[in-house]
């Protein structure tokens, strides 16, 4: 099975390119399951389907998911919301409000990992694409599946054995007895963590997933996503193809647009430099949107040409961070590189690499914007790069 999530700022086509994938590996044969994990759902809107609502097949091998996250979280969160509002209700608050206050927020999201990890287990499709919510919200929801997930498993079962020795006691007090949570609630939300975290174990695993950036050639578009990219890095994510959708064809290079032709062929040349391992596919501007099966399925062959869309498209395993003795260190596989050649600059939050002609630009995560660089070496064709520790 392959796993294949599509990222990026808001309005850059993400949806439309995931759908575009779908149309093309269902035509060649694969079972596959396109899902949407934006709450402002949009797929049976560019397949043109009217009436869609929750799981609805399109063609023989094409399925689409669009999740009612109100209903997952009535089914799965029950339990806990009722003893929350229990709780609430004693405290002498209004029983309707209680219940809406127990609504955390965020919640969506975690409800939405859980489901697409049921179809993922389910073995039904041969590849699961998923429409991500915009940059920002994929960012927090993939970050959800961090390892995290074990520790705290670790601290709901001393809470529910501490439970379970003061339990035959605090039932013998009027007042207290209502206060104290059946075991069944942490059941569930134990279940809820062990479930985020086996889901991270998948999507970290570079065979099985795949994370697509989808932007457009401007600045800020450009910047939103090298920085993303380094985000995913940072947690283990892989990144197999960056996206750039609405290229201007040739023609448009003489007159008003020749401007923005000029201006899109600068940040292809950046996009280039900064993304050197990872696949680049360059999307032209259609005349009309492609909306349907039909001219998606054509999108999807003008972007892949000869190759299975669900294939891995790189192999990028050069490039990693990593916590060493609470130090972050970058480590960057430069095989047959001269020394002397290697230049390491730091501008705001981006490190500027010159190796032998070449220049990369990583745009840091927030987390280390403010740590400075503590040391760097090169050995064994590999540069490391060592931030001093968080503060």
């Amino acid at each position: 099975m392959r796993i294949i999530l599509f990222t990026g700022k808001g309005g850059v086509g993400k949806s439309t390119n995931a759908c575009a994938t779908a149309a093309l590996t269902s035509k060649i044969g694969q079972k596959t399951l396109l899902v949407s994990s934006d709450l402002a759902h949009n797929l049976f809107d560019i397949f043109a389907v009217s009436g869609g609502n929750g799981k609805v097949e399109i063609s023989n091998n094409l399925t689409i998911l669009e999740v009612n996250i109100l209903a997952e979280i009535k089914e799965s969160w029950d339990s806990i919301q009722r003893y929350m509002a229990d709780f609430l209700s004693y405290l002498e608050m209004d029983r309707m409000v209680a219940e809406e206050v127990t609504l955390i927020p965020g919640m969506d999201a975690l409800f939405l990992l859980t489901r697409i990890l049921r179809e993922i287990e389910s073995g039904e499709y041969d590849v699961i694409i998923i429409d991500c919510a915009p940059t920002a919200g994929s960012l927090r929801l993939l970050t959800l599946t961090d390892s995290s997930s074990t520790k705290m498993n670790r601290i709901i079962e001393i809470e529910r054995s501490i439970l379970k020795l003061i339990r035959p006691i605090g039932k013998r007090i009027k007042g207290i007895k209502d206060l104290l949570p059946e075991d069944d609630l942490y059941v569930t939300f134990g279940q809820i963590i062990e479930d985020i975290g086996r889901l991270g174990v998948i999507l970290r695993n570079p065979e099985m997933s795949s994370i697509r950036l989808v932007l457009n050639p401007d600045k800020i578009a450009i910047a939103e996503s090298k920085r993303t990219y380094t985000y995913f890095s940072l947690f283990g994510f892989p990144v197999d193809g960056i996206f750039v959708n609405k290229l201007f064809p040739a023609e448009l290079e003489t007159g008003y647009f020749k401007k923005w032709c000029r201006l899109q062929q600068d940040q292809m040349t950046l996009l280039k430099k900064s993304f050197l391992n990872t696949s680049i596919f360059s999307i032209k501007h259609y005349n009309n949107e492609p909306i349907g099966l039909e001219l998606l399925e054509e999108m999807g062959r003008d972007i892949y040409g000869k190759l299975n869309p669900a294939q891995v498209l790189s192999h990028v395993n050069t490039v990693a961070f990593e916590k060493q003795n609470e130090k972050v260190v970058l480590s960057i596989v430069l095989p047959n590189l001269d020394k002397s050649s290697l230049d390491i600059g730091r501008k705001e939050n981006d490190l500027l690499i010159n190796a032998e002609g070449y220049s990369r630009v990583f745009s840091l995560p927030d987390t280390l914007v403010n740590v400075a660089v503590d040391s760097a070496s090169y050995e064994n064709d590999q540069l490391q790069i060592c931030f001093s520790a968080e503060k």
